[in-house]
């Protein structure tokens, strides 16, 4: 945590915006004015106050940094969030702008390279080094904001299936499409997967897996009723190995890394937006796994490689002896 409070909260405190509620009322008329779809695209509670304390490992999300710095004229959403101290100008003027910063071909990586020029770079919106509850307010936050698709790949994904997330999903999934894709719990993959994972990952039971985590997955699917043609739920299961967890929402890609001797929560956490080669690679990867669920081609068929929809016989307990 900063010592020094940050930026952003010596400004929200000027303007009398400092309480949760004060904030998201003027979050909301912002949004009304730069797009009105972000209006309730808030952070939650929690994030706020997270971001006030100064506790944000990197920056907001993109939409976020939109609202705030359309929220303050003149700020850049990196120095919102630097620690304030009597130099900072509160309110700079229009007339008397910053002089803009050369511009900085991309530099190999050296010791001397600025962190936050590689992160520009490569898109990256936002990094955590572990799944943390930050990271965990990131995802509702985006979820809620969602407007376009909501698609998740990875060995178990079983935070989605916890109480107080599959409501979100599924009231997402009346709206729009909800995708998600996760190992087969009875292949070959996901037992050597498993095999470098630490005794204490949880999920390393297939019969307990399917009960806890697919079963409410699968129910929640057919108690949708979508409001859109192409709303709705759908879960898919593939039989191969993988190497990072993907959730795309929208126009950014969050993705955590699978390493050896370490559970999946404990790999980092990166976040990509639309417009880098870091965003094409990934989002190409959904493509892939939509064209091996609906068409399917060689070489991979012959590799037998297999996404498929589930169904009510994956969920059948003596599936696995």
């Amino acid at each position: 945590m900063n010592a020094k409070p940050i930026v952003l909260k010596m400004l929200l405190q000027q303007r009398h915006l400092q309480t949760h509620s004060t904030f998201c009322r003027e979050y909301d008329r912002v949004a009304a004015g730069i797009d009105p779809t972000l209006r309730g695209g808030w952070p939650s509670k929690a994030q706020f106050y997270r971001w006030l304390a100064g506790d944000l490992v990197g920056l907001p999300y993109a939409d976020h940094c939109r609202i705030l710095e359309g929220m303050f004229p003149g700020w850049k959403v990196d120095q919102l969030f630097q620690a304030h101290d009597d130099g900072i100008e509160f309110v700079p003027e229009p007339s008397t702008p910053k002089a803009a910063a050369p511009t900085i071909r991309p530099l190999p990586p050296t010791e001397s390279t600025n962190p936050d020029q590689l992160n520009e770079e490569a898109g990256i919106s936002n990094l955590w080094p572990r799944t943390n509850p930050t990271v965990l307010d990131d995802l509702v936050g985006r979820v809620n904001s969602a407007r376009e698709e909501i698609t998740v790949f990875g060995l178990s994904r079983n935070f989605y299936a916890k109480d107080d997330m599959l409501p979100l999903f599924e009231a997402k999934a009346s709206e729009l499409p909800v995708t998600f894709y996760v190992m087969d719990p009875y292949c070959d993959s996901r037992r050597d997967r498993y095999r470098v994972e630490p005794v204490e990952a949880a999920m390393e039971d297939p019969a307990r897996y399917t009960r806890e985590i697919l079963r409410p997955l699968l129910d929640a699917s057919r108690r949708i009723v979508p409001t859109t043609p192409s709303a709705g739920m759908r879960i898919f299961t593939f039989n191969f190995p993988c190497s990072f967890a993907i959730e795309k929402i929208d126009r950014s890609c969050r993705v955590m890394l699978y390493g050896h001797g370490k559970r999946g929560t404990e790999g980092p956490m990166l976040v990509f937006d639309e417009g880098t080669p870091y965003w094409t690679y990934f989002t190409d990867q959904i493509r892939w796994l939509e064209r091996l669920a609906t068409d399917p081609r060689e070489p991979w068929v012959s590799k037998g490689l297999i996404v498929r929809a589930m169904d009510e016989a994956d969920l059948l307990s003596n599936r696995g002896s």
